[in-house]
């Protein structure tokens, strides 16, 4: 049984300005199959080998596989990647402009494995297979199927076939098995435990065609699968799924063989193609890393921490391999520190666990030559599968060899009368961010700061200890404070001769005592607030207006000078 070919479609390209909404193929002819699944296909956590196209790993010799760049139209919801078609790939771009378009390829590759999946013979069918392994317990990949059969033959017998056939050990049974995992997302059930298969009679508008109605395997349940291609632009089949995922469940490391096949059925005529994401065929990856964080140099005498991980693998522990090289020698320009052992051969292996963090300690050593510019890499390599050493997961980092800048800090003298505030000292030269530590700490208000606020009221000597960013140099200075008229006599005057009330104070202050000559108050920063002459035994000071806090009170009288302090509320 056949059908009438209404016509043939034959598409010229264009300037993308004036088709940005039409998809454009690349035929891949003359491209070895295995190495187009890879570029075009592969993406993390596989290896695809042995690929065939018409079941054969020759170059291949036709135009019914190719690239597709979607330009910009969006509800085809893919970027780019494989089509593959059941006629030349050059019908596939927009505009829709005829309701049954067919480019029948000379001589045509019928597929046994997908006749058991048709109504009659299958013609024109486009098959690619490989082989493969996944580094983890699962695979999956995008991919839309299209077709000129929608929608009048919807639920007929005239149903253009595909399938992505999978053969493997089952990851249950371990025993070996073939599945398609071209199904309609959460069919798989006790009625259907295979899921329902992706197909015209299963995904479609919903209703039946005007030439369908009486076709084996019928649903009308999953019309949101389905697009109607009423824009009549991107591709010049009439309808399309959305993009799905095929996925399967498999055992890491182990063998698998991938069959993707469309056909015509019947004839040779309405043709059919699968787009599949570029890239897009993954096994969810081990992840191994160096930590973005540490930084990218090694200095001499100063030790450098190195982290990295293992983690998003199926595996809970794996060996990791840590390579040495660049122009800097082991144990000459640097070693290595950690808790592993020793590096043999300029390689240092951990056995780690899954989500562990691990360090590296680097250090430069002091017999290092830096006369001329010389670096580290370090190649870290895991590989969960190693009969695959394709498979092996990497990360590297640069690291280059420096002098460490040397810390110098200045010394400091500071003098001030009767009281000092603020005490502080400079760095010279380092590397940023420094930490500081005063010895003693007596009357600073922050001995781990380059200055602090103080309340110093005699000679006194700090030693400052500074260290640099990465902890390997340090420097102390020395910072000297004079106390130019320093309080003397508070020793004559003892303290139950003065009366200070009431302090604390918000209004006036009374100073009752013996020979009062001055009195001055400063702020903890060293401000003058108030200063008067006097005569007597008594003062008073109003407070008003000033702020609240810690004041220096300088009573000075015919007997010395007394020093306390008042709090203003």
């Amino acid at each position: 049984m056949t059908r009438k070919v209404l016509f043939s479609v034959f598409l010229m390209s264009c300037v993308i300005q004036l088709c940005a909404q039409n998809i454009t193929v690349t035929s891949a002819a003359g491209e070895t199959p295995n190495a187009f699944v890879n570029r075009a296909l592969a993406g993390k956590g596989v290896y695809l080998y042995n690929a065939k196209f018409s079941n054969s790993p020759s170059p291949i010799s036709t135009n019914q596989i190719g690239v597709f760049q979607s330009n910009g139209f969006l509800d085809f919801q893919m970027d780019s990647g494989i089509v593959m078609t059941t006629g030349e790939i050059s019908l596939a771009p927009g505009p829709n402009n005829s309701s049954g378009a067919s480019q029948a390829v000379d001589g045509f590759y019928s597929d046994p494995q997908m006749e058991l999946l048709a109504t009659n013979t299958v013609n024109g069918c486009a098959t690619l297979d490989f082989d493969f392994v996944g580094l983890t317990d699962r695979i999956s990949f995008m991919y839309t199927f299209a077709s000129e059969e929608y929608p009048e033959y919807v639920c007929s017998n005239f149903n253009d076939v595909f399938a992505f056939f999978i053969t493997g050990p089952d990851p249950v049974t371990l025993e070996e098995r073939t599945w398609n995992v071209a199904i309609i997302p959460g069919t798989v059930s006790d009625s259907t435990p295979n899921g329902i298969a992706v197909a015209i009679n299963s995904v479609n508008p919903g209703v039946p065609g005007s030439s369908g109605g009486s076709g084996s395997g019928c649903y009308y349940d999953y019309a949101s699968y389905y697009i109607s291609n009423t824009r009549d632009t991107g591709v010049q089949y009439d309808g399309y799924t959305s993009k799905l995922m095929a996925e399967a469940m498999i055992v890491p490391c182990a063998e698998y063989h991938m069959h993707l096949s469309v056909c015509n059925v019947g004839d040779n005529a309405f043709d059919s193609g699968v787009f599949l994401e570029y890239g897009s065929f993954t096994s969810p990856s081990t992840q191994l890393g160096f930590e973005q964080e540490v930084r990218d140099t090694v200095r001499i005498g100063c030790p450098t921490t190195v982290p990295f991980d293992i983690s998003e693998t199926a595996y809970d522990d794996g060996w990791v391999h840590v390579t040495y090289g660049g122009n800097a020698v082991y144990g000459v320009d640097f070693e290595v520190v950690s808790d592993s052992g020793v590096v043999m051969d300029g390689t240092q292996s951990f056995y780690i666990a899954k989500d562990q963090l691990h360090y590296l300690e680097i250090a430069g050593l002091p017999t290092a030559n830096l006369s001329y510019p010389k670096y580290i890499e370090l190649f870290l390599e895991t590989s969960v599968c190693p009969e695959f050493p394709a498979l092996k997961v990497y990360d590297t980092m640069h690291f280059v060899m420096t002098a460490n800048a040397r810390l110098t800090v200045n010394d400091t003298n500071i003098v001030a009368d009767y009281l000092c505030t603020h005490v502080g000292v400079t760095v010279e030269t380092g590397m940023e961010p420094f930490t500081y530590r005063w010895i003693p700490a007596d009357n600073l208000d922050n001995p781990y700061a380059p200055e602090t606020d103080a309340f110093i009221t005699e000679n006194t000597v700090y030693h400052v200890i500074v260290t640099d960013r990465y902890g390997c140099s340090k420097d102390t200075a020395t910072v000297n404070v004079t106390i130019n008229h320093p309080v003397i006599g508070i020793d004559n005057v003892g303290e139950a001769e003065v009366k200070i009330y009431p302090n604390p104070t918000s209004g006036i202050l009374n100073v009752d005592t013996e020979g009062l000559t001055e009195v001055e108050m400063y702020s903890v920063k060293g401000q003058k607030v108030f200063a008067t002459q006097c005569s007597g035994d008594h003062i008073a000071i109003n407070t008003q207006g000033m702020a609240a806090g810690m004041y220096y009170l300088r009573i000075s009288t015919t007997n010395g000078v007394i020093t306390q302090t008042v709090v203003v509320k």
